[in-house]
């Protein structure tokens, strides 16, 4: 044990507790990387009004917010289902598209990362959503044209 004999020590060393417990306090509620994004709440649509005007995509996004969105496993929303469709559609899987993003969705996903060329953590977010492929729709039929 170390015995602190100088009021000036004693003062400084309590200084230091206090600035110690208020940083760590500070970094223990700073939000992490995953919260400063938002989880899915629904899958939205896009008309993919560049390339073709009469053709859209479901997109998994949060509406206001193109690049902040989310999905991981344990999540169960609409966005998980036009991830699901995509997954299909597009890759070749023969998910269920129960909007529950369960193993068999996390390792589609994983294969898919692996694929583009992103990190394959399994994880929906921002890199992920622009390195895949999309599926084109009719606005007049709702028949897929086809996936870029």
């Amino acid at each position: 044990m170390i015995k602190i004999r100088s009021g000036r020590a004693k003062s400084a060393m309590a200084t230091g507790a206090l600035l110690a417990g208020l940083l760590g306090g500070a970094l223990a509620g700073a939000p992490s990387a995953s919260a400063a994004t938002s989880p899915c709440s629904h899958g939205s649509y896009v008309y993919n009004k560049v390339t073709n005007p009469t053709s859209y995509k479901y997109i998994p996004y949060v509406t206001g917010d193109w690049s902040d969105c989310w999905l991981d496993r344990g999540m169960s929303n609409t966005a998980v289902r036009a991830l699901q469709k995509n997954l299909n559609s597009c890759y070749g899987y023969k998910l269920e598209t129960d909007g529950v993003f369960g193993a068999l969705t996390e390792s589609a996903l994983i294969s898919v990362q692996k694929k583009v060329g992103v990190a394959a953590d399994g994880d929906y977010g921002p890199n992920t959503r622009d390195a895949m492929s999309w599926a084109n729709y009719s606005v007049e039929t709702g028949a897929r044209i086809s996936c870029n």
